[in-house]
């Protein structure tokens, strides 16, 4: 029993270890860079001690799940059934983010300035060659439109995450009982042989009769229901399609024109590059320690060097405290600006010469000192650069115009035309086009807009012959629609379906006839007959191994797979069973005996190594109490 008790614990503990990984790294690299809270969302499904949790999140995660797995997701989730029970087990993993988060909050657990720090410079992402690297950080966090505060708080909820996790895993341990019961669990072998009984060996033989074709049609109509499908003659007006269309029309003297005119348009923005010495408002006297900065820098000091150490934008400080590029003009109603704050703007944007440092300058944020870097003029792009550009431009804006022409004329002739049409598009000179026949399961052509599919199977479409009103799509593109062809839901013919329903049977007779053979041979070997004929008949042969372990190569893994998972002879009586294998096969065991070894004669470095197993697997179990426990104490809504 206690054999049996650790194997049935190490297996909980494999699930507790994927649970708890997918909680934490899952969290890093999706959750917490793609979820968003949401107050009185429609889109919410769940709440955590009032924080959101929506169906977007899970989205997200299935999303993220299929792009790491490629063409595996599809096989592993094939069915809606099964991507359901996915969707329900990302919302577990959500729901555990936010009972961590919210509880970690409580028990007030913090990081010091220092320990972010330290952690930024080991994160794997902001390294290059295993050393930190400040552009590639500066670079990854505008990319994921994070600022220098929300990482340092991500890195902060890091940190207390891993605090709270190592104070409940480093309190696992593992008696030596436990420890050599594992080990005699896992070196145990077994004395067995075994029959495998291929379901290929009765696929080709199983014949399946008129009479059993017909009664599995007559008894499972559901399976061949054919949902109701419609076909759509349809007029489409799209400024998109308009626009392609005008692009062969557009001649280069338009297009030289139109870069003359509007040459302001292709000249870039003049540019600068400044560093800065930041002191926050956090820092004890903090203006004065600016002030002792700019007297050093004044008497000849580093600016890079002091950016290094002083700076509490620890970011930009590892590179000297130099900043990116931005638009050297100052925010506006017409203008963005810099992006800075307004006094730290006004400051650079004064400096005039490369080298230049500002007078300390106070924002909210505390108290900096600028230095210019670099200036960039503006230039203005070659119209060989930009003649595609403008060549678009021109084509869409004639298609605008085309466009609410030509609306307007669909509309004012859709009630003399709307009984007709073709009669209707050629109105304004547009083809009229089929989606060809579709269901509400698999639509195609325009019935892929959710706007279309909700007008396809509506009373108003299939109940009438007449030309819809028109459907806005969205982005000037719009389309007017009626039935053409129509089938009514209708369970298939049997003479359609007949090759899937033989498919069918004859796998389940093969099984069928597989499990039968098996258990023939099991009830001759327990009646202690001779079995060498009916195992010649079919090419089969016994494979027995004395002494076979779990992790033998000697025997195919199902097999050994499925010995295993019998329970030791308790007499000198073998145990005799069948076991059906995943792909359809069959095994007959014949477990003649389990031997155990001497747990005494354990070494030091297997004994240490099975008792740190049992140290984590103990632990992880903690891990997920502690996990339960904060969920029954957290306020959480379905």
């Amino acid at each position: 029993m206690m054999l049996e008790s650790i194997q049935q614990s190490l297996q909980k503990s494999k699930l507790v270890k994927f649970l708890l990984f997918v909680i934490i790294i899952f969290f890093i690299f999706a959750g917490y860079f793609t979820s968003t809270l949401f107050g009185g969302n429609p889109d919410q499904i769940a709440e955590v001690e009032g924080s959101a949790i929506t169906n977007s999140q899970v989205q997200q995660r299935m999303d993220n799940l299929r792009a790491q797995m490629g063409e595996r997701f599809d096989q592993q989730y094939a069915t809606e059934a099964s991507k359901e029970l996915l969707r329900a087990q990302i919302l577990e993993q959500l729901i555990n983010e936010q009972v961590l988060q919210s509880n970690i909050k409580k028990a007030g657990l913090t990081a010091s300035d220092e320990q972010i720090k330290e952690w930024t410079r080991n994160y794997e992402a902001f390294q290059i060659n295993g050393e930190y690297d400040a552009a590639t950080a500066k670079l990854l966090l505008s990319q994921n439109g994070w600022s220098e505060q929300r990482f340092k708080a991500f890195a902060a909820d890091q940190i207390i995450r891993q605090q709270l996790t190592d104070g409940v895993t480093s309190s696992g341990f593992s008696l030596d009982k436990e420890v050599e019961a594992l080990y005699r669990l896992q070196e145990q072998t077994r004395d067995v042989r075994v029959l495998r009984v291929p379901k290929a060996k009765f696929a080709e033989a199983a014949e399946i009769s008129e009479e059993a074709i017909n009664d599995y049609y007559q008894q499972n109509q559901a399976e061949f229901e054919q949902a109701e499908k419609v076909n759509l003659s349809f007029v489409r007006l799209s400024v998109a399609e308009l626009t392609e269309a005008n692009e062969a029309t557009i001649t280069e003297q338009q297009v030289t024109d139109y870069y003359e005119q509007n040459k302001s348009n292709y000249q870039t923005t003049p540019e600068i590059q400044v560093a800065h010495i930041l002191i926050d408002n956090s820092v004890d006297n903090a203006q004065d320690k600016a002030n002792e900065l700019f007297e050093q820098i004044q008497a000849g000091a580093d600016f890079a060097e002091l950016a290094k150490k002083e700076s509490s934008d620890t970011f930009s400080g590892e590179n000297g405290g130099v900043l990116d590029w931005v638009d050297a003009v100052a925010a506006s109603d017409a203008e963005d600006g810099t992006g800075w704050a307004p006094e730290f703007e006004a400051a650079a944007l004064a400096l005039q010469n490369i080298g230049d440092v500002s007078d300390v300058v106070e924002t909210d944020f505390g108290f900096h000192i600028i230095k210019l870097v670099e200036k960039r003029a503006g230039e203005t792009s070659p119209l060989a650069d930009v003649s595609e550009a403008i060549k678009t431009t021109l084509a869409q804006q004639a298609a605008e115009s085309t466009f609410y022409e030509k609306q307007t004329q669909l509309n004012e002739t859709l009630f003399e035309f709307g009984d007709d049409i073709n009669a209707f598009a050629k109105q304004v000179g547009l083809a009229v086009q089929e989606t060809g026949l579709f269901d509400e399961a698999n639509p195609v052509s325009i019935a892929t807009n959710s706007v279309v599919m909700e007008q396809a199977f509506s009373s108003a479409v299939l109940n009438s012959t007449e030309v819809s009103d028109m459907i806005d799509l969205g982005g000037n593109d719009i389309v007017y629609l009626t039935k053409k062809d129509y089938q009514a839901a209708k369970v298939k013919e049997l003479a359609e379906v007949r090759e899937s329903i033989v498919a069918k049977l004859r796998e389940e007779k093969a099984v069928a006839d597989t499990k039968a053979f098996a258990d023939k041979v099991l009830a001759a070997i327990e009646a202690e007959e001779d079995t060498e004929a009916l195992l010649t008949d079919k090419e089969l042969a016994w494979v027995e191994n004395s002494a076979l372990k779990s992790r033998d190569s000697a025997m195919d893994f199902d097999l050994i797979s499925a010995v295993f998972q019998q329970t030791a002879p308790q007499t000198e009586e073998a145990v005799r069973t069948t076991e059906a294998l995943f792909n359809g096969d069959y095994a007959v065991i014949e477990l003649k005996g389990v031997s155990y070894p001497d747990a005494t004669a354990i070494d030091d470095a297997t004994k240490q190594q099975l008792k740190q197993r049992l140290n984590y697997a103990n632990s992880q179990s903690d891990l997920n109490n502690l996990l339960q426990d904060f969920r029954a104490q957290s306020d959480i809504e379905k």
